[in-house]
């Protein structure tokens, strides 16, 4: 996984967590401090499962991203947008989106 910096902030009320992709590929969480210990660890890994799951990268729409990001199974196609090339920010990432292309074109890997 690539660098990640996690920070416990006040945020407004209703946001719980954030995550920015900086230009060196690595991230900034931002956790709310006004959150009990419990909700900020859910909301961390709410949080590490949009970075694990390239979201930052990907053309989904919001809702399906954090459906995804709560653990709901989705099969989503992950074909970049036209003119768009997908960016993966290591071999892992790109052979995991390779897998599910496959996997969503019926092509079985050796």
């Amino acid at each position: 996984m690539t660098d990640t910096y996690i920070r416990l902030v006040p945020l407004p009320v209703k946001v719980e967590g954030v995550t920015l992709p900086n230009d060196d590929g690595s991230f900034d969480v931002y956790i709310n401090s006004r959150l009990s210990p419990a909700r900020q660890q859910e909301t961390l890994e709410h949080e590490l499962r949009h970075i694990r799951r390239e979201h930052f990268y990907l053309d989904l729409d919001v809702s399906s991203m954090e459906r995804q990001a709560d653990g709901e199974a989705l099969n989503v196609v992950l074909h970049p947008p036209a003119g768009m090339i997908p960016c993966f920010r290591s071999e892992d990432a790109l052979a995991r989106w390779l897998c599910v292309l496959c996997a969503q074109l019926g092509i079985s890997l050796p």
